[in-house]
């Protein structure tokens, strides 16, 4: 109710502004009123902007603590060498290689992630992953 009387009185405090100084006032105060807009829409879409990089940040921590409990059981002995555990592993990696390169690409971040570590270890990175059906 209150942005109703906020809203009218905006509207008549332009024309009674109009009716006493004339248009350039009124299209002063109109440009003032319009600006004031914008301003706030565009801190709304920053705040939205934020909330998004920091669900990916989220998101990407989660995958990456999978990743890396994956690659842990994974060098277990009862589980070493199982060939379905391993390309979970590098599918795990490659979607998280994924998500580092779309916060590079969107939100200017940097590589937090450093999946180069398992590659090294032996693991190979397969471009393509393909269950096997049991």
């Amino acid at each position: 109710m209150n942005k109703y009387f906020l809203y009218i009185s905006t509207l008549l405090n332009g024309l009674l502004l109009m009716k006493l100084f004339g248009a350039i006032p009124f299209f002063l105060y109109l440009s003032i009123i319009v600006n004031l807009i914008f301003i706030w829409y565009i801190k709304k879409v920053v705040e939205r902007q934020e909330e998004f990089e920091n669900n990916v940040i989220d998101i990407t921590s989660t995958i990456n603590s999978f990743s890396v409990h994956l690659e842990d059981l994974y060098q277990l002995e009862m589980f070493y060498g199982d060939e379905n555990l391993e390309k979970l592993l590098e599918h795990s990696k490659d979607v998280i290689n994924d998500i580092v390169d779309f916060q590079i690409d969107n939100f200017d971040a940097e590589e937090n992630f450093d999946t180069e570590e398992s590659e090294e270890e032996g693991i190979e990175e397969d471009d393509s992953y393909t269950p096997q059906e049991e």
